[in-house]
């Protein structure tokens, strides 16, 4: 996470001055370019032949899916943490829009204060990586994982209502820390708890089923405020947040 985040302050730093010098376009062009970059950079990769399964047969998507999703459902806290980041997720996915939809209509900024704050938001993304494992060592699992998600929903209430710039950095810095925090402590628990041979079609069903809903959450975020205003769309998902948090310390969550 660390690493991948580090790659994330250059990133919107970057985009934001090409936005800001060429245009929009042209940023996204850059972006498009490096994608095909990193997809021909996989043709040096070598990965190992698939292992049949046991019938002699290879196994199919669906069928690896199906497995992955029978796990989860019959681990109680795999289970209860796969339905609380299904709803944390529809909530937050368009996060990234709202705050830049704040910074430029409401605030009235330009692309590289967006890059600016973006970058500073995966600084948080950094620290929040750095500092999971103590937390989780002096905490356990459930309190620094609620913990996480309570502060998440915190910053996000005060992102709409935040008028400068160093504040919704500030916050945003905060938001991607918990993240971090809460994330790297679902993977490890999900990694413990698993059968390694199990592990990729645990993986695979987990992130499927949390992420399933969340595209359609950010077009409810962004539509909801461009209709109402930033602030009250970010204080109802940030109470919501805070309330995922709440209802886990309920839940075998609370006891991992």
């Amino acid at each position: 996470n660390a690493t991948a985040a580090a790659a994330g302050v250059l990133g919107p730093l970057c985009a934001g001055m090409v936005a800001a010098w060429t245009g929009p376009a042209a940023a996204v062009g850059v972006n498009a370019a490096s994608f095909g970059v990193s997809a021909l950079c996989t043709a040096f990769v070598r990965f190992r032949a698939r292992p049949a399964g046991a019938d002699g047969e290879r196994t199919g998507l669906w069928r690896d899916l199906r497995t992955g999703a029978t796990f989860l459902r019959g681990h109680p806290v795999l289970r209860t943490l796969t339905a609380l980041l299904f709803v944390f997720s529809f909530l937050t996915f368009g996060l990234n829009d709202l705050i830049i939809y704040h910074l430029k209509h409401d605030l009235g900024h330009g692309d590289d204060v967006v890059g600016t704050v973006m970058a500073v938001g995966a600084l948080g993304t950094i620290t929040g990586a750095l500092l999971v494992a103590r937390a989780r060592r002096r905490l356990g699992f459930g309190v620094t994982w609620s913990a996480a998600v309570a502060v998440c929903g915190l910053a996000f209430a005060g992102m709409g209502w935040a008028r400068d710039v160093s504040v919704v950095a500030a916050l945003s810095a905060a938001f991607l820390a918990c993240v971090a925090v809460a994330g790297t402590c679902s993977m490890s628990l999900r990694q413990e708890v698993t059968p390694e041979p199990l592990l990729g079609r645990v993986t695979a069903a987990f992130w499927t089923l949390h992420y399933s809903a969340a595209p359609i959450g950010a077009a409810v975020l962004t539509w909801a405020a461009e209709h109402q205003g930033t602030a009250p769309v970010g204080v109802t998902a940030g109470a919501c947040c805070v309330l995922i948090a709440v209802t886990a310390l309920f839940t075998p969550v609370r006891r991992a």
